[in-house]
């Protein structure tokens, strides 16, 4: 069968009523596949007893005395999911069973598939739509957070229904549709608040549909705002009334802002290192006076360090695109061994939905019409709402419905126009070849070979001497990058002794002070919290050794503390003389940054620069005044 046989046939299968037959049994489709991995992931302990550092947890026990009547003082997290959600879904199952919760997120993923090809539809046509939703009901990883207590796939049905809402609303312009889609977009925000940045779109697209009637227009966006803020009204008001100031429905958002935006920040993953601590500390002080929210701590680092700060933003947003899952709370390799579903080669991965999704989104911009612009602003303003913060794999679930539109009219358009002549539907065809190219390099390569060749250079030339970090109660110097989505790597050590030399870069005007003051250094291993490595390091001709292992940042590390440092023409030298301490004796090295401060020593007394930097820091205490 020839391709336009086949086109034609599918054109049909599209028409009328078949439309909606063709939709029904792909949303089918996706009900099956979803009750069939949560079935097989029902028994699991993250589903029936998740660990209690997980959000998970979290919402399972706040939902709970929700449901209790014990409200918590204050909405640290978006409210939405665990005073609405779970305490409606889980009065069907008194005993505290997940079975509910799988079954509302079973029947909202899958509604979730029926709008996305309904909006599909409406914006690039019917055959548009039926990909879409096969996209969207093969996706792997929507697939895969079904069945837990994540508000993810929540959060994707409101992505759908928002857009196909938006479409509603454009086409009618009726005044309960817009009135809808206010409370569609609160509940939204309740439910993760990245949704607030579709707010400003949605405001512009109702003025300029009602540009000519002033009044309806003025009416319509004051009622337009009520109804989008009516709902956060009583989780902001609790909040302010145990705060003191006016936070919004959640009081995490400093937290949430320090976790990808401090100078130590990750561009992914979720760390919680001393700035961090800090920078928390300083939004919440109880003088007043002495508080400094965030927000404005991001804004003076950007004003001071700009090209460092966007940087850190720019690898996030490679994070977003990227192929690569970053885990949180749940992990599919974990899942996929009690789950052959999950492993069938039928479903889909990020991989290719992300790639059909950015080249969607190219071809988009040569055919611009408000439909188009609407897909564009909503896809562009998730991803902004979520580089802005930080970046983990289930953030993107969300996004999924709209990528998978994008993505089933990017296979419409990359085809469209066969009845132009032969020679210029070719030209546009090598294109569009060009901008789908452009979109897998950058899902499937962009970020690896940013990572690999680009990241060390720049982070030498805008960090010459690392991470220097002046706080109240230390200085923290130190070379190596993020602790989870990095470089880093762990060398195994052997009976015979490996022999480093890392270097400490002192600023110029800390070098005075820091000479002669007590210092710990910290070294990153691969150990039991307590156990007695026997590292040694050398430092100004002195021998120390190293403590118990301690856990700091959920990490392994040991300490060796020196009660003189030396600083010599701007540096500090410390040797460490690593052997195998245990069964597993590791050691973290960092090959996203190569300042050539890290050297190994050779038995022949040679030096050879490692082209990584060792995970290590100096940590210098302030003096503290005399009583």
């Amino acid at each position: 069968m020839s391709f336009s046989a086949a086109a034609e046939k599918f054109r049909l299968l599209t028409r009328g009523r078949r439309f909606y037959m063709a939709l029904a049994g792909v949303v089918l489709l996706a009900l099956l596949l979803r009750a069939g991995v949560s079935a097989q992931l029902y028994n699991t302990g993250a589903v029936q007893r998740p660990n209690v550092v997980t959000d998970m947890a979290t919402y399972q026990r706040l939902a709970a005395e929700v449901r209790a009547g014990k409200w918590p003082e204050v909405f640290d997290y978006q409210p939405f999911y665990y005073t609405v959600f779970l305490p409606l879904v889980t009065w069907l199952s008194p005993a505290g069973r997940p079975w509910p919760v799988v079954l509302a997120q079973v029947i909202l993923g899958s509604a979730a598939v029926w709008l996305t090809g309904l909006g599909a539809a409406r914006v690039f046509g019917r055959r548009a739509g039926i990909m879409a939703a096969l996209l969207l009901a093969l996706s792997r990883f929507h697939i895969f957070y079904t069945p837990y207590l994540l508000l993810e796939v929540l959060q994707s049905f409101w992505m759908a229904l928002i857009f196909f809402c938006t479409l509603t609303a454009w086409n009618r312009n009726r005044r309960r549709d817009w009135c809808l889609l206010a409370l569609f977009c609160a509940c939204s925000t309740l439910t993760r608040g990245n949704a607030l940045l579709f707010v400003p779109g949605l405001l512009a697209l109702l003025v300029w549909r009602n540009w000519r009637q002033w009044g309806r227009m003025a009416a319509l966006c004051g009622l337009f705002l009520l109804l989008f803020y009516l709902p956060q009204l009583p989780y902001s008001w609790r909040n302010y009334q145990a705060t003191g100031r006016w936070c919004g429905p959640s009081v995490a958002q400093d937290k949430v802002l320090a976790l990808g935006n401090t100078p130590e920040a990750p561009a992914g993953g979720l760390e919680y290192p001393r700035s961090y601590h800090y920078w928390c500390g300083l939004s919440a002080a109880a003088d007043a006076t002495q508080r400094v929210s965030v927000s404005r701590q991001v804004w003076r680092w950007l004003r001071s360090d700009p090209l460092t700060y966007l940087e850190l933003k720019f690898r996030t947003l490679l994070l977003f695109w990227d192929r690569q899952e970053i885990p949180n709370n749940v992990d599919i390799t974990t899942a996929q061994k009690h789950s052959w579903l999950l492993r069938s080669p039928l479903l889909i991965n990020y991989s290719l939905l992300g790639s059909l999704g950015l080249a969607g989104m190219l071809l988009c911009l040569r055919r611009l019409n408000i439909r188009h612009s609407c897909l564009l602003y909503a896809i562009l303003a998730y991803c902004l709402g979520t580089v802005a913060f930080y970046m983990l794999a289930r953030f993107r679930i969300g996004c999924l419905p709209l990528l998978c539109i994008a993505a089933g009219g990017g296979i419409r358009l990359f085809w469209a126009g066969r009845q132009a002549g032969e020679e210029e539907y070719r030209q546009r065809l090598h294109l569009r070849l060009l901008l789908v190219l452009a979109a897998v390099f950058m899902v499937n390569s962009a970020y690896g070979l940013y990572h690999r060749y680009c990241e060390p250079a720049l982070q030498r030339s805008l960090r010459p001497g690392g991470l220097a970090l002046d706080f109240p109660q230390e200085r923290v110097i130190y070379d190596h990058g993020p602790l989870s989505v990095g470089g880093r790597i762990f060398l195994q050590l052997g009976e015979e002794s490996l022999v480093v030399e890392k270097i400490f870069a002192i600023p110029e005007d800390w070098q005075a002070e820091l000479a002669g003051q007590p210092a710990v250094v910290w070294l990153q291993i691969y150990a039991p919290e307590g156990m007695q490595p026997g590292l040694r390091l050398t430092h100004a001709g002195q021998e120390y050794y190293s403590e118990a292992v301690c856990l700091d940042r959920l990490e392994s590390w040991c300490r060796f503390r020196i009660p003189s440092l030396q600083v010599a023409s701007g540096e500090v030298r410390v040797i460490f003389h690593l052997r195998r301490y245990g069964h597993d004796s590791l050691v973290a090295f960092d090959t996203s940054r190569r300042y050539q401060r890290t050297w190994f020593h050779e038995p022949t007394g040679e030096k050879t620069d490692s082209g990584m930097e060792l995970f290590a820091e100096l940590a210098v205490p302030r003096a503290q005044p005399a009583p």
